[in-house]
């Protein structure tokens, strides 16, 4: 997945490439250049995580903005405004909650991204707001709630699967 950062003023091209069915990023090129990183995820707190830099750890944290991306970023003491930019950016909608339901009850993908965790199974009883499954998308995750009470029909992912802007989980 290639995107676009700004942090400040200045731009950096970054391609990223995972492997089907792994949890760690196989590949980070920045500006053309490889970088050596590692992501330590945690699974309670979304908004906090673990980057190993060239050997060395950074706890960083997160503002997100209205589509859930990374807008603020603390690391080191300080913040900087960051905004990202990628193919499909422009159709993000704000989800009423972290799920999108389409007009016939569908959960879709807020934006793109790989399924870490699918929760519920066809004909499975959901209440609002409960876990549908997880998507990870730049490094972060975001949970896909159900809005309202229902029984799921089909789930048409699966956990390590990419999906896109939309896309019908």
């Amino acid at each position: 997945m290639r995107i676009t950062v700004y942090v400040g003023e200045k731009r950096f091209d970054v391609d990223i490439e995972q492997l089907p069915f792994q949890d760690t990023i196989d590949r980070v090129v920045v500006n053309g250049k490889p970088l050596d990183i590692a992501v330590v995820s945690d699974w309670i707190n979304l908004f906090s995580k673990n980057l190993i830099i060239g050997g060395r750890s950074y706890q960083v944290e997160f503002e997100q903005d209205k589509h859930q991306l990374p807008s603020r970023v603390y690391m080191l003491g300080h913040a900087v405004d960051v905004k990202l930019d990628f193919p499909g950016k422009g159709k993000l909608r704000r989800p009423e909650m972290t799920g999108l339901w389409g007009e016939d009850s569908q959960v879709r993908a807020p934006l793109p991204g790989r399924i870490i965790a699918v929760k519920v199974s066809p004909g499975q009883e959901v209440r609002a707001g409960e876990l549908v499954c997880r998507l990870e998308a730049m490094k972060m995750e975001n949970e896909l709630a159900s809005p309202r009470d229902g029984v799921i029909k089909e789930v048409l992912v699966s956990e390590g699967e990419n999906v896109e802007l939309d896309q019908v989980v």
